[in-house]
């Protein structure tokens, strides 16, 4: 028997070869089950929380005020500033030109040196920049007036701790007098720059939301008036008629000495006119033109004429002079509208005094006058 020597070039042990295509699959398997896990764990918390936001959250008082308190320090505290500043710097830059221009202008030509040509333009440039600074000023004023009451209701709704406020507790401790810290409050909530408030009708209690406010604190519904009658034709032309002459009135001495002797006639015709309609409704077709047309023209030049103002200019002379001119025409139309109304009503009332004379001279109830006349003679 051979004995065999171990052959000391063949291995102990066999080893497997492991592939490291495979090792790389594994790995990016076991990394897409972890990304997925982590990944479907976000998608669901974005999920959970796009619910959460989508649902209605309660306002809570303190964020209702932070959220009208930036409102109005953008809104119209911001205006109110910006008017402020930009009216109180022009007022400063053309005030002081405008004094200048004034000083100047009162010291004359001569001292200053300058012609007669040169020194004009002194008092021209008075004469722009003085109307010119009154407007900036009052730019100014209105600026403060309105940054300051945004001021206030800022610290009053800074001081309020509830939907529910005791104006007196509220303005003691906003540090505002009690008059001041109610009318501020009453403009809010007129304007709406307090939305959905209301005031109780003693004044002593705020509602920052008016639903809060109970029934017996709110105004009392007005009582509903009866539906009235409506007016027949003769009674609407005998209102409309006051209303014109009442006008005619207020008119006087603001068109001059001449248009003035004009309306007084006028007042007088148509007052005429308007009695006899009152007293003879039927006749009221009769003078649906004069009501229709004429009397509501005549308003209407006469509300030109006093838009004139007290300008002296040449176009508002001639517009004057001929508003002045038609009223006269007017007034000739209107005494001869009365006399056609009185003629046709003459004509009736000779008729109807001729028939009652023939009554009672056939009923023996009349004295022959003349016939004593001859016997005493």
């Amino acid at each position: 028997m051979d004995n065999q020597m171990p052959d000391n070039k063949t291995p102990k042990y066999q080893y497997d070869h492991y592939d490291f295509g495979d090792m790389l699959d594994s790995a990016v398997e076991a990394g897409s089950k972890i990304g997925s896990s982590v990944l479907g764990s976000i998608a669901d918390a974005l999920a959970q929380a796009g619910d959460a936001m989508s649902r209605p959250q309660p306002d809570s008082f303190a964020a209702w005020k932070r959220r009208l308190e930036r409102k109005w320090k953008n809104g119209g505290q911001t205006v109110g500033i910006v008017l402020t500043a930009v009216g109180w710097t022009f007022t400063g830059c053309f005030g002081i030109t405008a004094l200048v221009m004034g000083i100047l202008t009162a010291v004359g030509a001569g001292p200053l040196g300058l012609s007669q040509q040169d020194f004009i333009a002194l008092p021209i440039l008075f004469g722009v920049f003085t109307p010119v600074t009154l407007g900036f000023l009052f730019m100014a004023v209105v600026g403060t007036k309105q940054m300051t009451y945004f001021s206030r209701l800022r610290k009053l709704l800074r001081a309020a701790n509830d939907w529910t406020c005791d104006l007196p507790s509220l303005a003691r401790k906003a540090q505002i007098k009690q008059e001041t810290a109610y009318d501020t409050v009453t403009r809010a909530v007129g304007s709406g720059d307090l939305p959905n408030a209301a005031i109780s009708d003693d004044y002593s209690t705020l509602y920052l939301d008016d639903s809060l406010m109970p029934t017996a604190a709110k105004p009392a519904a007005a009582p509903q008036a009866e539906p009235a009658e409506p007016l027949t034709d003769a009674e609407q032309f005998r209102r409309e008629g006051m209303d014109f002459l009442n006008y005619l009135k207020v008119c006087r001495g603001k068109l001059g000495t001449d248009a003035d002797e004009e309306l007084a006639a006028m007042q007088k015709t148509c007052a005429s006119i308007m009695g006899f309609v009152h007293n003879h409704p039927e006749q009221l077709n009769r003078v649906r033109r004069f009501r229709e047309y004429y009397l509501p023209t005549t308003r209407k030049l006469l509300d030109t004429a006093q838009g004139l103002g007290d300008t002296d200019s040449a176009n508002a002379a001639e517009i004057r002079r001929d508003i002045t001119g038609i009223l006269h025409t007017l007034n000739q139309a209107y005494e001869k509208l009365y006399d056609t109304l009185l003629q046709d009503v003459s004509m009736d009332v000779s008729t109807e005094i001729d028939t009652l004379e023939a009554m009672l001279r056939q009923d023996g109830l009349t004295h022959d006058f003349e016939a004593d006349f001859n016997t005493r003679s």
